[in-house]
Protein backbone atom coordinates (compact mmCIF):
# COMPACT_ATOMS: atom_id res chain seq x y z
CA UNK A 1 0.00 0.00 0.00
CA UNK A 2 1.02 3.65 -0.90
CA UNK A 3 2.09 5.91 1.46
CA UNK A 4 0.33 9.27 1.24
CA UNK A 5 3.19 11.20 2.47
CA UNK A 6 5.74 9.19 0.55
CA UNK A 7 7.61 10.98 -2.48
CA UNK A 8 7.03 10.13 -6.20
CA UNK A 9 9.48 9.51 -7.99
CA UNK A 10 8.71 10.11 -11.53
CA UNK A 11 10.61 9.02 -14.69
CA UNK A 12 9.70 10.77 -17.97
CA UNK A 13 10.30 8.62 -21.43
CA UNK A 14 10.59 11.04 -24.43
CA UNK A 15 12.09 14.60 -24.36
CA UNK A 16 10.70 16.23 -27.14
CA UNK A 17 8.55 18.89 -27.62
CA UNK A 18 5.32 17.68 -25.71
CA UNK A 19 7.05 17.25 -22.47
CA UNK A 20 9.36 20.45 -22.58
CA UNK A 21 7.82 23.33 -24.39
CA UNK A 22 5.99 26.00 -21.88
CA UNK A 23 2.63 24.68 -20.09
CA UNK A 24 3.19 20.43 -21.32
CA UNK A 25 4.61 17.88 -19.10
CA UNK A 26 7.74 19.49 -17.17
CA UNK A 27 5.88 23.04 -16.81
CA UNK A 28 2.62 21.60 -15.65
CA UNK A 29 4.23 19.05 -13.19
CA UNK A 30 6.31 21.87 -11.74
CA UNK A 31 3.04 24.20 -11.41
CA UNK A 32 1.35 22.20 -9.33
CA UNK A 33 4.26 22.92 -6.58
CA UNK A 34 3.75 19.16 -4.71
CA UNK A 35 7.01 18.79 -2.75
CA UNK A 36 6.04 15.58 -2.54
CA UNK A 37 7.06 15.02 -6.23
CA UNK A 38 10.16 14.86 -7.92
CA UNK A 39 11.50 14.68 -11.32
CA UNK A 40 14.30 12.24 -10.81
CA UNK A 41 15.45 10.67 -14.07
CA UNK A 42 14.43 11.20 -17.83
CA UNK A 43 15.48 9.47 -21.10
CA UNK A 44 15.09 9.84 -24.67
CA UNK A 45 16.71 7.73 -27.47
CA UNK A 46 18.35 10.51 -29.76
CA UNK A 47 21.93 11.34 -28.48
CA UNK A 48 22.44 13.44 -25.96
CA UNK A 49 18.77 14.99 -25.98
CA UNK A 50 18.11 13.64 -22.53
CA UNK A 51 20.99 14.79 -21.02
CA UNK A 52 20.22 18.18 -22.36
CA UNK A 53 17.12 18.51 -21.06
CA UNK A 54 18.13 17.32 -17.81
CA UNK A 55 20.62 19.69 -17.61
CA UNK A 56 18.15 22.93 -18.66
CA UNK A 57 15.52 21.46 -15.91
CA UNK A 58 17.89 20.23 -13.48
CA UNK A 59 16.74 16.44 -13.56
CA UNK A 60 18.99 14.49 -12.00
CA UNK A 61 19.59 11.32 -13.76
CA UNK A 62 19.56 10.94 -17.68
CA UNK A 63 19.32 8.10 -20.11
CA UNK A 64 19.45 7.07 -23.65
CA UNK A 65 17.57 3.96 -22.82
CA UNK A 66 14.76 3.73 -20.93
CA UNK A 67 15.34 0.21 -19.53
CA UNK A 68 18.10 2.28 -17.59
CA UNK A 69 15.39 4.26 -16.14
CA UNK A 70 13.03 1.62 -15.42
CA UNK A 71 16.21 -0.32 -13.57
CA UNK A 72 16.19 2.51 -11.36
CA UNK A 73 14.07 1.45 -7.77
CA UNK A 74 13.56 4.69 -6.69
CA UNK A 75 10.86 5.61 -9.69
CA UNK A 76 7.29 4.79 -9.09
CA UNK A 77 5.87 6.35 -12.14
CA UNK A 78 6.71 6.56 -15.28
CA UNK A 79 5.28 9.36 -18.17
CA UNK A 80 5.44 8.15 -21.67
CA UNK A 81 5.48 10.72 -24.00
CA UNK A 82 7.36 9.07 -27.53
CA UNK A 83 5.68 8.86 -30.66
CA UNK A 84 2.67 6.30 -30.90
CA UNK A 85 4.05 3.57 -33.01
CA UNK A 86 6.89 2.75 -29.67
CA UNK A 87 3.67 2.89 -27.04
CA UNK A 88 2.93 -0.39 -26.70
CA UNK A 89 6.34 -1.50 -26.10
CA UNK A 90 7.36 1.11 -23.82
CA UNK A 91 3.91 0.61 -21.66
CA UNK A 92 4.33 -2.96 -21.41
CA UNK A 93 7.86 -2.95 -20.40
CA UNK A 94 7.01 -0.14 -17.80
CA UNK A 95 4.36 -2.22 -16.52
CA UNK A 96 6.43 -5.22 -15.97
CA UNK A 97 8.99 -3.33 -14.24
CA UNK A 98 6.32 -2.47 -11.06
CA UNK A 99 5.64 1.31 -12.15
CA UNK A 100 2.50 3.94 -11.88
CA UNK A 101 2.02 4.44 -15.78
CA UNK A 102 0.97 7.55 -17.78
CA UNK A 103 0.47 6.91 -21.57
CA UNK A 104 0.08 10.22 -24.01
CA UNK A 105 -2.67 9.65 -26.26
CA UNK A 106 -3.36 8.29 -28.73
CA UNK A 107 -2.62 5.49 -26.11
CA UNK A 108 -1.19 2.64 -28.79
CA UNK A 109 -1.45 2.51 -32.68
CA UNK A 110 -4.38 0.15 -32.55
CA UNK A 111 -7.35 -1.46 -30.40
CA UNK A 112 -5.38 -4.94 -30.44
CA UNK A 113 -2.74 -3.04 -29.50
CA UNK A 114 -4.73 -1.70 -26.37
CA UNK A 115 -5.91 -4.89 -25.90
CA UNK A 116 -2.53 -6.30 -24.68
CA UNK A 117 -1.48 -3.40 -22.69
CA UNK A 118 -4.52 -3.50 -20.83
CA UNK A 119 -4.50 -6.82 -20.26
CA UNK A 120 -1.21 -6.54 -18.39
CA UNK A 121 -1.92 -3.67 -16.35
CA UNK A 122 -4.83 -5.10 -15.26
CA UNK A 123 -2.58 -7.80 -14.03
CA UNK A 124 -0.59 -5.28 -11.96
CA UNK A 125 -1.78 -3.62 -8.65
CA UNK A 126 -0.27 -0.29 -10.22
CA UNK A 127 -1.98 2.89 -11.88
CA UNK A 128 -2.83 2.95 -15.29
CA UNK A 129 -3.42 6.46 -16.86
CA UNK A 130 -4.54 6.80 -20.38
CA UNK A 131 -5.21 9.16 -23.57
CA UNK A 132 -6.09 12.48 -24.02
CA UNK A 133 -5.06 15.36 -20.80
CA UNK A 134 -7.78 17.50 -21.99
CA UNK A 135 -10.59 15.09 -20.40
CA UNK A 136 -9.34 15.58 -17.03
CA UNK A 137 -9.27 19.34 -16.99
CA UNK A 138 -11.55 20.85 -14.76
CA UNK A 139 -13.99 22.37 -17.88
CA UNK A 140 -14.52 18.89 -18.78
CA UNK A 141 -15.81 17.75 -15.73
CA UNK A 142 -17.84 20.82 -15.54
CA UNK A 143 -19.62 19.78 -19.01
CA UNK A 144 -20.05 16.19 -18.08
CA UNK A 145 -21.96 17.35 -14.94
CA UNK A 146 -24.24 19.53 -16.96
CA UNK A 147 -25.04 16.45 -18.79
CA UNK A 148 -25.56 14.49 -16.29
CA UNK A 149 -27.64 16.52 -13.92
CA UNK A 150 -29.97 16.82 -16.97
CA UNK A 151 -29.49 20.83 -17.11
CA UNK A 152 -28.89 20.55 -20.62
CA UNK A 153 -31.58 17.53 -21.29
CA UNK A 154 -31.32 15.33 -23.65
CA UNK A 155 -27.78 15.65 -25.04
CA UNK A 156 -28.04 14.02 -28.70
CA UNK A 157 -25.20 16.17 -30.72
CA UNK A 158 -21.45 16.97 -30.43
CA UNK A 159 -19.39 18.29 -33.10
CA UNK A 160 -15.57 19.22 -33.33
CA UNK A 161 -14.30 21.85 -35.98
CA UNK A 162 -11.20 22.22 -35.83
CA UNK A 163 -8.60 23.47 -38.71
CA UNK A 164 -4.82 24.47 -38.80
CA UNK A 165 -1.80 24.28 -41.40
CA UNK A 166 -0.12 21.19 -41.45
CA UNK A 167 3.15 23.11 -41.32
CA UNK A 168 2.63 24.79 -37.95
CA UNK A 169 1.65 21.30 -36.56
CA UNK A 170 4.17 18.69 -35.22
CA UNK A 171 5.50 15.12 -34.90
CA UNK A 172 2.68 14.36 -37.46
CA UNK A 173 4.81 11.75 -39.82
CA UNK A 174 5.88 8.38 -38.38
CA UNK A 175 9.05 8.15 -37.73
CA UNK A 176 8.71 3.97 -37.95
CA UNK A 177 7.58 4.18 -41.62
CA UNK A 178 4.31 3.04 -40.07
CA UNK A 179 0.52 4.50 -39.64
CA UNK A 180 -0.81 6.66 -36.96
CA UNK A 181 0.14 9.97 -37.97
CA UNK A 182 -3.27 11.08 -39.39
CA UNK A 183 -5.36 13.93 -37.88
CA UNK A 184 -8.15 11.26 -37.53
CA UNK A 185 -5.51 9.27 -35.32
CA UNK A 186 -3.67 12.50 -34.15
CA UNK A 187 -7.05 14.43 -33.22
CA UNK A 188 -9.50 11.89 -33.07
CA UNK A 189 -8.10 10.12 -29.94
CA UNK A 190 -8.86 13.43 -28.49
CA UNK A 191 -12.25 14.24 -29.40
CA UNK A 192 -13.45 10.77 -29.62
CA UNK A 193 -12.87 9.86 -26.43
CA UNK A 194 -14.75 13.99 -25.30
CA UNK A 195 -17.32 12.53 -27.03
CA UNK A 196 -18.03 9.53 -25.14
CA UNK A 197 -17.27 11.06 -21.74
CA UNK A 198 -20.05 13.85 -22.74
CA UNK A 199 -22.28 11.90 -23.88
CA UNK A 200 -22.40 9.49 -21.04
CA UNK A 201 -19.79 6.72 -22.92
CA UNK A 202 -22.76 5.47 -25.23
CA UNK A 203 -21.63 2.35 -27.18
CA UNK A 204 -20.87 3.25 -30.97
CA UNK A 205 -23.22 1.24 -33.29
CA UNK A 206 -21.50 2.78 -36.81
CA UNK A 207 -18.70 4.97 -38.29
CA UNK A 208 -18.43 6.73 -41.43
CA UNK A 209 -15.26 9.05 -42.67
CA UNK A 210 -13.83 10.23 -45.48
CA UNK A 211 -10.11 11.58 -45.37
CA UNK A 212 -7.56 13.16 -47.91
CA UNK A 213 -4.31 14.02 -48.00
CA UNK A 214 -2.19 16.01 -49.94
CA UNK A 215 1.36 14.94 -51.21
CA UNK A 216 2.72 18.74 -51.32
CA UNK A 217 0.98 19.41 -47.74
CA UNK A 218 2.60 16.24 -46.18
CA UNK A 219 6.36 16.92 -48.00
CA UNK A 220 6.42 19.68 -45.56
CA UNK A 221 6.42 17.02 -42.07
CA UNK A 222 8.40 13.72 -43.50
CA UNK A 223 7.24 11.11 -46.07
CA UNK A 224 3.82 10.76 -47.70
CA UNK A 225 1.69 8.00 -46.55
CA UNK A 226 -1.17 7.56 -48.48
CA UNK A 227 -3.20 6.08 -45.83
CA UNK A 228 -2.00 8.52 -43.15
CA UNK A 229 -5.37 11.61 -43.65
CA UNK A 230 -4.77 15.55 -43.99
CA UNK A 231 -8.17 15.85 -43.76
CA UNK A 232 -11.20 13.61 -41.74
CA UNK A 233 -14.89 14.02 -41.95
CA UNK A 234 -16.36 11.70 -39.94
CA UNK A 235 -19.85 10.78 -38.51
CA UNK A 236 -19.98 8.30 -35.29
CA UNK A 237 -23.47 6.96 -34.41
CA UNK A 238 -24.73 5.97 -30.52
CA UNK A 239 -26.99 3.35 -29.31
CA UNK A 240 -28.76 6.23 -27.38
CA UNK A 241 -29.63 8.10 -30.72
CA UNK A 242 -26.50 10.37 -29.97
CA UNK A 243 -24.50 11.45 -33.15
CA UNK A 244 -20.60 13.29 -33.00
CA UNK A 245 -19.77 14.80 -36.12
CA UNK A 246 -15.80 15.40 -36.23
CA UNK A 247 -14.30 17.86 -39.19
CA UNK A 248 -10.72 18.18 -38.44
CA UNK A 249 -7.91 19.93 -41.45
CA UNK A 250 -4.53 20.55 -41.34
CA UNK A 251 -3.75 20.58 -45.38
CA UNK A 252 -6.10 23.58 -46.17
CA UNK A 253 -5.11 27.12 -45.93
CA UNK A 254 -7.75 28.16 -43.62
CA UNK A 255 -8.03 30.16 -40.48
CA UNK A 256 -7.04 28.18 -37.38
CA UNK A 257 -9.88 27.27 -35.55
CA UNK A 258 -10.99 24.50 -32.93
CA UNK A 259 -14.31 24.65 -31.70
CA UNK A 260 -16.59 21.91 -29.48
CA UNK A 261 -20.44 22.33 -29.44
CA UNK A 262 -22.52 20.15 -27.41
CA UNK A 263 -25.83 20.29 -28.27
CA UNK A 264 -28.82 19.02 -25.83
CA UNK A 265 -33.12 19.92 -26.12
CA UNK A 266 -32.81 22.48 -22.85
CA UNK A 267 -29.56 23.85 -23.61
CA UNK A 268 -26.29 23.98 -25.85
CA UNK A 269 -22.70 24.89 -25.07
CA UNK A 270 -19.56 26.31 -27.08
CA UNK A 271 -16.04 25.46 -26.03
CA UNK A 272 -13.63 27.16 -28.19
CA UNK A 273 -10.61 25.43 -27.14
CA UNK A 274 -8.22 27.30 -29.17
CA UNK A 275 -8.94 30.95 -27.26
CA UNK A 276 -8.50 28.77 -24.30
CA UNK A 277 -5.06 27.36 -24.69
CA UNK A 278 -3.77 29.77 -27.04
CA UNK A 279 -5.04 33.13 -25.78
CA UNK A 280 -5.01 31.67 -22.16
CA UNK A 281 -8.80 33.53 -21.91
CA UNK A 282 -11.19 31.75 -19.79
CA UNK A 283 -13.56 33.63 -22.07
CA UNK A 284 -13.91 30.46 -23.93
CA UNK A 285 -17.24 28.59 -22.76
CA UNK A 286 -19.99 29.88 -23.86
CA UNK A 287 -23.76 28.42 -22.99
CA UNK A 288 -27.39 28.85 -24.57
CA UNK A 289 -30.55 28.09 -23.07
CA UNK A 290 -34.15 29.20 -23.80
CA UNK A 291 -36.07 31.14 -21.55
CA UNK A 292 -40.12 31.02 -22.05
CA UNK A 293 -40.69 34.61 -21.18
CA UNK A 294 -37.07 36.08 -22.36
CA UNK A 295 -36.50 34.27 -24.95
CA UNK A 296 -33.18 32.70 -26.00
CA UNK A 297 -30.63 33.48 -23.34
CA UNK A 298 -26.46 33.69 -23.55
CA UNK A 299 -24.54 32.71 -20.21
CA UNK A 300 -21.11 33.08 -20.14
CA UNK A 301 -19.88 31.10 -16.84
CA UNK A 302 -17.15 32.47 -14.19
CA UNK A 303 -15.41 29.77 -14.52
CA UNK A 304 -11.55 29.06 -14.44
CA UNK A 305 -10.08 26.83 -16.82
CA UNK A 306 -7.77 24.40 -16.80
CA UNK A 307 -5.42 25.08 -19.95
CA UNK A 308 -2.16 22.69 -18.94
CA UNK A 309 -1.53 19.20 -18.44
CA UNK A 310 -1.99 20.03 -14.46
CA UNK A 311 -5.24 18.70 -14.03
CA UNK A 312 -4.31 15.49 -15.37
CA UNK A 313 -0.74 15.06 -12.95
CA UNK A 314 -2.59 16.06 -10.26
CA UNK A 315 -5.45 13.17 -11.03
CA UNK A 316 -2.63 10.85 -11.61
CA UNK A 317 -0.34 11.87 -8.44
CA UNK A 318 -4.67 11.44 -6.31
CA UNK A 319 -4.81 8.02 -8.12
CA UNK A 320 -1.57 7.05 -6.77
CA UNK A 321 -2.00 8.13 -3.14
CA UNK A 322 -5.03 7.44 -2.67
CA UNK A 323 -5.74 4.82 -4.53
CA UNK A 324 -9.28 6.34 -6.13
CA UNK A 325 -10.41 5.11 -9.75
CA UNK A 326 -8.60 6.69 -12.77
CA UNK A 327 -11.27 9.14 -14.80
CA UNK A 328 -9.64 7.43 -18.45
CA UNK A 329 -7.98 3.94 -17.11
CA UNK A 330 -8.13 2.97 -20.75
CA UNK A 331 -11.53 1.20 -20.50
CA UNK A 332 -12.90 4.56 -22.18
CA UNK A 333 -9.67 4.52 -24.28
CA UNK A 334 -10.25 1.26 -26.12
CA UNK A 335 -13.75 1.92 -26.85
CA UNK A 336 -11.65 5.41 -28.77
CA UNK A 337 -9.57 2.81 -30.42
CA UNK A 338 -12.62 0.74 -32.28
CA UNK A 339 -13.57 4.36 -33.54
CA UNK A 340 -10.70 5.84 -34.38
CA UNK A 341 -9.55 2.09 -36.14
CA UNK A 342 -13.72 2.10 -37.41
CA UNK A 343 -12.70 5.86 -39.69
CA UNK A 344 -9.36 4.59 -40.87
CA UNK A 345 -10.87 1.44 -42.63
CA UNK A 346 -14.15 3.65 -43.62
CA UNK A 347 -11.43 5.90 -45.30
CA UNK A 348 -9.84 2.99 -46.96
CA UNK A 349 -12.94 2.24 -48.38
CA UNK A 350 -13.92 5.51 -49.82
CA UNK A 351 -16.53 6.55 -46.99
CA UNK A 352 -18.61 3.65 -46.43
CA UNK A 353 -20.12 2.71 -43.24
CA UNK A 354 -18.16 0.56 -40.92
CA UNK A 355 -20.52 -1.17 -37.75
CA UNK A 356 -19.06 -2.44 -34.59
Amino acid sequence: MENHKKTIHLGIIGAGKVTTQPNRHIDSIRSLHDKDVEITAIADITPGLAADVAEEFHIPYSFEDYHDLLAMETIDAVTINTPTFTHKQIALDCIRAGKHVYVEKPITQTAEELVEVLAEAKKSNKVFLGGSNGLLQRQMRMFRQLVSSGRMGETYLMTIDRCSSRNQEYGMHSLSGKHGSGISSHSGSHNVEWALYLLGDPNPVSVQARGYYQTQSLSLSGVPETYDDDTCIATVYFDNGATFLFKALRAAPGQDKYVMNLYGDKMSLSYDVLKCYKQQSDDCIHLYEHDPILGMQEIIPKFQCGKTHADMYEHFFSCIRDHIPCISNGDRGLVTMRILDAMEQSILHGGCQIFL
